[in-house]
């Protein structure tokens, strides 16, 4: 099993830099989210892992496709009598990156963000609630090699939050 794993690895690293050379990049990121508004009075927290392509243009921007996982924990367990559990968000996003100043770059991104809340009923069942949302996501950050860094507002109906992403490029 570890040595194809070992295959996977070497024949995907391969393959990402055969794309690099032709100006398409591929990034993972931990995420670590704070709610605002209404979100904030039900959760405490975010945390997830974001992956980011994005296709190098001239004019010294890139078009980027974010997607990925961002759980939110509950703050409280017995919001409207049901049992709270967590809600998981998957976004799914289009953006366009312009860097602005040497490491520097200011980003916006839109798309739809698949929200489930997951609880427990009167008989202690897990049970969910879900909803594709509109989204929009202005971000600031920095990029160091292969490393990124950035601070993003995520907004969806009813719904928005603060986030940093630490991102690795391959």
């Amino acid at each position: 099993m570890k040595r194809i794993f070992t295959i996977a690895f070497i024949l995907m690293m391969a393959a990402t830099a055969q794309l690099r050379a032709q100006g398409f990049k591929l990034g993972l990121g931990v995420e670590g989210a704070l709610p605002l508004g209404d979100m904030s009075d039900l959760y405490k927290v975010g945390v997830g892992l974001t992956f980011r392509g994005a296709i190098s243009l001239p004019a010294a921007g890139d078009v980027t496709l974010t997607s990925g996982a961002i759980a939110f924990l509950p703050k409280d367990l017995t919001y409207l009598g049901n049992d709270s559990k967590a809600q998981l968000n998957i976004p799914i996003k289009a953006g366009y990156r312009q860097m602005v100043q040497g490491p520097l770059y200011l980003m916006g991104e839109l798309g739809a963000t698949i929200v489930r809340s997951y609880y427990g009923d009167a008989n202690g069942d897990l049970q969910s609630v879900g909803a594709t949302r509109f989204t929009y996501a202005p971000s600031a950050g920095v990029i160091l090699g292969s490393f990124d860094a950035s601070l993003r507002y995520e907004g969806y109906k009813g719904q928005s939050f603060v986030a940093v992403r630490l991102g690795f490029g391959f």
